[in-house]
């Protein structure tokens, strides 16, 4: 399977093994009678290779991929593989700091990171949750006391959809910012609430979240964060493929700008 959708229920046969490969990262399942192998062979940098979903029968670097595990009385043939954002916020950063003068609003791109989901059939259970590449943590808050540890992604924040590299392991939310201050907002980084957003993948298999709108009014401190209901419209015949891992029942939220934006 190459540059296609590299997610879905796949059929595990006894003693089969499948292979999910980027470049020299790789994630292999086999199962067995009783039990279900992993091997997770991570590598330190990102890449724009096509995701190919394979048997995994080269076995390369077999010997450094971390090994795992996993015991049943007795295994099911069919296992469930979906995309799913980041388990904590995303801080991403534009190439240069952007000022959006007083009044005006803008939209934004932001591409992020995706984890490999795969569950057990039919009832569900999490057989493997982790990120097709870790990003490094970060601090984001005005001080070492209030703030949140997040990812750090500090590249494609971008201005123009087409400056965004298209990959199948990331996935592109749209920010729009809606500055009706009396003064102008500089955004050197964004911090991206990934956690509350849903996973759509358009008729390319191109994933994208919800989209989010950041309301600064008047002369407060805080901002409204609106979370979109559906798929952006960017995003052509979208499909829903997964939830936000935080659910929450209110769409507008308040928060400090400072929580947000530095």
């Amino acid at each position: 399977m190459l540059n296609n959708a590299w997610w879905g229920e796949f059929t595990f046969d006894l003693q089969q093994q499948r292979c999910w490969r980027l470049g020299e990262r790789a994630i292999i399942l086999k199962r067995l009678d009783n039990e279900w192998n992993s091997w997770n062979l991570e590598t330190d940098t990102d890449n724009n290779e096509l995701m190919v979903v394979g048997n995994g029968d080269e076995n390369y670097a077999i010997g450094e991929a971390k090994f795992g595990r996993y015991l049943q009385q007795s295994t099911s043939q069919n296992i469930r593989v979906l995309p799913l954002l980041a388990d904590r916020a995303v801080v991403a950063r534009p190439d240069t700091p952007l000022t959006l003068l007083a009044g005006e609003k803008s939209r934004l791109y932001v591409s992020t990171p995706i984890w490999f989901l795969a569950q057990l059939l039919p009832k569900g259970e999490c057989l493997l949750d982790l990120p097709f590449w870790r990003p490094s943590d970060s601090w984001f808050g005005p001080s070492t006391r209030e703030g949140q540890i997040c990812y750090a992604k500090y590249t494609e924040a971008r201005i123009q959809l087409n400056n965004i590299d298209k990959r199948p392991h990331r996935a592109i939310t749209p920010i729009t910012v809606i500055n009706n201050h009396n003064k102008a907002l500089t955004i050197e980084r964004i911090n991206v609430p990934v956690t509350l957003l849903h996973l759509y993948a358009d008729e390319e298999h191109q994933l994208w979240t919800t989209g989010i709108s950041v309301h600064r009014d008047g002369d407060s401190d805080n901002v409204e964060l609106h979370l979109d209901k559906q798929a952006p419209v960017e995003a052509l015949s979208p499909m829903l493929i997964s939830g936000p891992r935080i659910a929450i029942e209110q769409s507008i939220l308040i928060r400090s700008i400072s929580s947000l934006f530095a």
